[in-house]
């Protein structure tokens, strides 16, 4: 009887997924948006010439969205959370807070919490766990999320004291058709829609594309050179358990050879190419080449209620190059957006 309970909460649990419908209109990264995501995040503390600082810095910034009619001071209420990997026994993990800020003004914070500069803003909590994803949205004075294409922002992400990167986030619009300010409807269990549909956010896509730096093995006389992929999905139950994602990778030469491999992970990931395969390095591919994914997908794991099937897949590319053999912490580092193949993915983000 567990058993089959457990099925037809299943089956009742996917008819809460958007379908995929013609017409579904993506996300557009070059675009304010009334929701953003900020791939990485990482906690932790770095010294520098200008003292103690965090690891990773949140900015977000607010516009007067288009067609919208704005005034010096015009307040912007935003919901944020921070989002943590889990594993098999680990559930993903996940902290929820109200940032506020006007238009054309600007705030930043980051997981250390708001007593750890640099910080414009008051109780902001420290993330849950060592590294994840930020997720925030426009929100009205009730707490419902609205269409508010206004919102950019970037991080900047210190991984020494004299080293730093920056990416910009992936802001998600709403339907073109709504009103400004409109309320967005979610889910029966409060969760944010992303299918593009009539009234609700716009899509995001289920596969990544890339070029990638392949890593150079240190040696006596030589620095090594590290990338990593950091990989997301917005298909999460936050502080529950989730089934895994799984991703195929190709990685091809720069004369089009092949090499096929896999990642898994549970919400989010950040994964060195070393751990993914010893053979992803310049010795067997060369200096540069190409990543490519299929689509990503959850896959059902005994005892565990969540959705599987296709979902969204969003990430980052990220290089480090180290000045010396011995080198701890980079010398340079430099992170880039990947692309995607445009075949927006029905999800929903479950906030708890």
């Amino acid at each position: 009887m567990k058993n089959l309970l457990t099925v037809v909460c299943a089956v009742l649990a996917l008819l809460v997924v958007p379908a995929i419908t013609m017409g579904q209109v993506l996300n557009d990264s070059e675009e304010p948006g009334s929701v953003l995501v900020f791939p990485k995040f990482l906690k932790g503390t770095v010294n520098t010439e200008q003292g103690p600082l965090a690891r990773t810095e949140i900015e977000i910034s607010a516009t007067c969205p288009r067609g919208a009619s704005c005034v010096d001071g015009m307040g912007v209420t935003i919901r944020a959370h921070w989002v943590c990997p889990g594993n098999f026994f680990v559930p993903c993990r996940e902290t929820d807070f109200t940032v506020r800020t006007t238009v054309r003004g600007s705030i930043w914070f980051n997981p250390e919490g708001s007593f750890q500069a640099p910080s414009s803003v008051a109780n902001v909590p420290p993330a849950p766990c060592p590294g994840g994803y930020l997720i925030a949205w426009v929100v009205n004075a009730l707490g419902q999320p609205i269409k508010f294409d206004g919102l950019i922002g970037d991080a900047v992400i210190r991984e020494g004291p004299d080293s730093a990167s920056a990416y910009n986030a992936i802001p998600i619009q709403a339907d073109p058709a709504l009103a400004n300010n409109a309320v967005i409807p979610v889910a029966p269990d409060g969760a944010l829609i992303f299918d593009g549909g009539p009234g609700r956010y716009k899509a995001v896509t289920g596969t990544v594309h890339g070029t990638v730096r392949y890593d150079r093995p240190g040696t006596q006389n030589t620095a090594p050179i590290q990338t990593s992929l950091t990989l997301l999905t917005l298909d999460v139950r936050s502080n529950d358990f989730n089934y895994p994602t799984f991703v195929d990778l190709d990685f091809f030469t720069n004369n089009e050879q092949l090499f096929s491999t896999s990642t898994s992970f549970f919400c989010w990931e950040e994964v060195r190419l070393r751990d993914i395969d010893p053979a992803l390095n310049e010795i067997f591919l060369g200096r540069k080449g190409l990543v490519q994914s299929t689509e990503a997908e959850k896959v059902p794991f005994l005892g565990i209620l969540d959705r599987f099937g296709p979902v969204t897949l969003l990430g980052l590319i990220e290089t480090a190059e180290f000045g010396s053999p011995t080198a701890t912490t980079p010398a340079r580092s430099y992170t880039y957006s990947v692309f995607n193949d445009s075949r927006p993915v029905g999800t929903v983000f479950e906030p708890h």
